[in-house]
């Protein structure tokens, strides 16, 4: 099950505690996974992703039961969390001078405002149960890897402007759209998450102080084999497969390369073009071997 929920970029710590806390009720100990990530195509909307599983571990018993969340409940958590965020971020967020928040003046106006939003509804998504954990990782990944705006729909760039198209949801169609350099940058940038912000959080028993302990346990609750973990790849292979280039086949002849030596504080080109040099020279010196036996 995932949880689609719209947000604001400071919300994930307060969210996530009101989540983490809800975990351990009643005995039970759930894994919780939250995805934080900027999406939109013309103005930057952050978004959170919360994949948690149908069931949880009571650890008294070791035995698995399935657990739901309610949805009226969460999305009212999720309003009150929210609110109560940014009822202590006055100064952090300035709401006089955001559109259609020009009317709040002082502090006292941000906070009434902020109460009547108890009584508006606010939207909380849940998705459909997903088939396996391999689902999720693949609809996660896609915003947590792939770029912004991928190369393919770019259509024009010569140094001056840029062209792309992109969907447009609200009318199903595709369109174009031109943009400065600087305005193209600064819409990357919005998607560039702040140093040292973590997009993945885990708790429960994914939690990194307490996986190690207790997910025997929820392998022995579930009946499942425990996983040998994989061998770490090393740069070759990840590099074969991220850009299907072989490091050890040498770039002119093709053949398997053996290593011999490092060398530091010389360029790849300038390397290069040495090996190049001495070829030559080999090639002219079995020239003129050749010469002299005729």
């Amino acid at each position: 099950m995932r949880l689609h929920i719209a947000g604001k970029k400071t919300v994930p710590n307060i969210f996530f505690g009101h989540f983490e806390t809800g975990l351990f009720q009643n005995r039970f100990l759930r894994p919780l996974s939250v995805v934080f990530y900027i999406t939109g195509r013309q103005t930057p909307h952050p978004h959170i992703h919360v994949s948690v599983t149908r069931g949880g571990l009571y650890v008294k018993h070791g035995v698995w039961r399935s657990l739901f969340f309610k949805k009226k409940a969460v999305e009212e958590i999720w309003r009150g969390a929210v609110i109560r965020l940014l009822r202590g971020s006055y100064e952090r967020v300035s709401p006089g001078t955001l559109p259609g928040l020009g009317h709040i003046l002082d502090e006292h106006q941000w906070r009434r405002y902020l109460k009547a939003q108890y009584g508006q509804h606010w939207k909380v998504h849940f998705a459909k149960k997903t088939r396996g954990a391999w689902h999720s990782v693949k609809y996660l990944g896609r915003y947590l890897k792939r770029p912004p705006v991928s190369a393919s729909r770019l259509r024009h760039y010569a140094g001056g402007a840029v062209v792309h198209h992109y969907l447009d949801h609200r009318t199903g169609k595709h369109k174009r759209q031109t943009l400065s350099q600087e305005e193209m940058i600064g819409r990357y940038i919005s998607h560039v998450p702040p140093r040292h912000f973590k997009m993945v959080r885990y708790s429960g028993f994914l939690a990194n102080g307490m996986r190690g302990s207790l997910l025997p346990k929820v392998y022995k609750a579930l009946e499942m084999t425990v996983r040998e973990k994989p061998k770490r790849p090393g740069f070759a292979v990840l590099m074969k497969g991220f850009l299907g280039t072989d490091p050890y086949q040498c770039i002119l002849c093709k053949g398997r390369l053996r290593f011999a030596g490092a060398m530091a504080g010389e360029h790849a080109t300038k390397m290069l073009s040495d090996r190049l040099h001495q070829m030559a020279k080999k090639r002219w010196l079995r020239m003129s071997e050749l010469d002299r036996c005729a």
